[in-house]
């Protein structure tokens, strides 16, 4: 189980380091260093190893309760990303902008405009 929830939270730790934009200032900071940190925060299969490591020992440790939480909702919040992709086309719902509305139709009581597919 730990093993399954420390693969979860890595992927999800790596995903959140390589592609939100919330970490996108320190990343770039971090991509212009020329040391060996430097090269190793740049490159996700690199660093999955040493997060896989913390993720573990996090989760091992019966006196870090607090960081095995913070793990675990990690690998939950990497679950639900999942299950969004999985069932995407099931739960989406229709986006309309108001572009795509035609207002002299609107004023007119033509409610075939709200009609999305």
């Amino acid at each position: 189980m730990i093993l399954i929830v420390a693969a979860l939270a890595t992927w999800q730790i790596i995903e959140i380091w390589h592609h939100s934009s919330l970490l996108a200032p320190l990343r770039s900071r971090t991509e212009m260093w020329t040391n060996k940190l430097g090269e190793l925060l740049v490159c996700p299969f690199c660093l999955s190893p040493w997060v896989a490591l913390t993720c573990v020992i996090c989760l091992s440790i019966p006196e870090a309760w607090l960081a095995g939480w913070i793990v675990y909702a990690f690998a939950a919040s990497r679950l639900a990303n999942l299950g969004n992709d999985l069932f995407k086309k099931f739960n989406l719902t229709p986006k309309v902008s108001f572009d795509d509305y035609e207002f002299d139709e609107l004023e007119s009581g033509d409610d075939s405009v709200y009609d999305v597919d």
